[in-house]
């Protein structure tokens, strides 16, 4: 019986180890995108303009700005702040190629994602905006007519479009840079 009672004893200062150390472990977990301080978008921040569409060089191995990327791909960025305007993206696609684009926040989770095969005969007309900027935009549009843009409502004011094109071949990679410098972005004016 005095086995038993020092067993049990113990039992709720065992558990409650265990629960603030599960505690520990995830709130650790959570919080370091908060807290590091050379992120993806800190790095993108140090190296590229905001509202403008900038070709990457990955750099030498080991020093990568973004790390464990595809060799096979020509990488470009297109960092937003929504507090200067909303964000639009514009091209025209000839449909050879395949460029790839994810918008996505200051902390680097993706809120939409497309292809250039996305587009509506091979045109690319995209608008990031907080609420308040789409409510503007959409106040200004006609009844009659249907809106050509894409419109997405950004979660975050900052944050970046990746965008990457396909190169299989070496050969290609001059072919893939192209597509992507045909590629404008930047701010917009608040209509009205």
């Amino acid at each position: 019986m005095n086995w038993a009672f020092r067993l049990t004893g113990w039992a709720p200062w065992v558990a409650a180890t265990f629960v603030i150390a599960g505690l520990v472990h995830i709130i650790s977990i959570l919080a370091m995108p908060l807290l590091a301080p050379q992120d993806a978008f800190g790095r993108l921040a140090e190296a590229t303009p905001l509202g403008r569409l900038v070709i990457l060089d990955n750099g030498p191995p080991g020093k990568e700005l973004l790390p464990f990327e595809d060799p096979a791909t020509i990488i470009a960025v297109c960092r937003f702040d929504l507090a200067q305007g909303a964000l639009r993206l514009r091209s025209n696609f000839d449909g050879e190629g395949l460029v790839l684009m994810s918008f996505r926040n200051r902390f680097g989770t993706a809120f939409y994602a497309m292809t250039d095969r996305g587009t509506s005969r091979g045109r690319l007309d995209v608008v990031v905006a907080t609420r308040a900027q789409l409510d503007a935009i959409e106040a200004q549009d006609s009844e009659d007519e249907v809106p050509s843009d894409l419109r997405l409502l950004a979660q975050l004011p900052e944050g970046f479009v990746m965008l990457r094109a396909l190169s299989p071949e070496p050969g290609q990679r001059a072919d893939a840079a192209a597509r992507l410098k045909m590629i404008t972005c930047g701010a917009e004016k608040a209509p009205g």
